[in-house]
């Protein structure tokens, strides 16, 4: 494309599809994900993100790629920090409804919100959400309860918890030996307990307090 030419929209699908290469490619590499042309989110922004660019395109822009690119980028950021908030309370809502108790005052909010943001990208390095710590905790309280216990057990071995973030997964066998708990039990609630461990790990204060069901014995200024 020439600097300064002006794009007919009747010709955008033409468009795309020549710069199809570059669209997944700017989506996968902002994304850090596969790229489903048919069913991603982040595909269907990218495209009306690249039409914006078309429409809003001239010379004084520079290379059309650059300028699209940054338009994608742009409207990826957005949507993704919309979508990261918003799951994060359907999350929690998640949560209570499968008896996760989560009591929480309102002067806490904010910092609890902070605490889920820097939670979630935690999990990411593990290729763990929200949803599954939602979906996938134990339905019983008793082997709930057994769960969070070898969680916080395997969080206070230095050598386990610095393989689990090596490996990026959880180390079952030295979990078990550590909490002497079978490695079935473990293996039952590999996520549940990966994902708690990273909380313990990390101190976040409002996360443990709910994931204990309990109040922190120390207080956090």
């Amino acid at each position: 494309m020439v600097p300064g030419e002006k794009i007919a929209l009747e010709n955008l699908d033409q468009l795309i599809n020549q710069h199809m290469a570059f669209l997944i490619r700017t989506v996968s590499n902002f994304t850090g994900k596969y790229v489903s042309i048919e069913n991603d989110d982040e595909f269907s922004i990218a495209l009306i993100a690249f039409t914006e660019a078309v429409k809003k395109y001239d010379e004084d822009r520079g290379n059309f790629l650059g300028f699209a690119k940054l338009v994608i980028e742009s409207r990826l950021k957005t949507y993704l920090g919309k979508k990261r908030k918003e799951s994060s309370e359907v999350s929690l809502e998640a949560m209570q409804e499968d008896g996760i108790d989560f009591t929480e005052e309102k002067e806490e909010n904010s910092s609890l919100h902070e605490e889920i943001i820097q939670y979630r990208e935690e999990l990411l390095l593990f290729g763990l959400t929200l949803e599954v710590l939602a979906d996938r905790a134990p339905k019983h309280s008793d082997t709930r309860k057994r769960a969070v216990t070898v969680a916080e057990m395997a969080s206070e071995d230095k050598e386990t918890v610095e393989e689990t973030y090596l490996k990026k997964k959880l180390p079952i066998r030295k979990v078990a030996r550590l909490s002497r708990v079978t490695e079935k039990i473990v293996k039952g609630s590999k996520e549940f307990i990966l994902s708690v461990l990273i909380i313990f790990v990390k101190q976040f204060p409002g996360l443990v307090y709910w994931i204990k069901g309990e109040r922190c014995h120390h207080h956090v200024s």
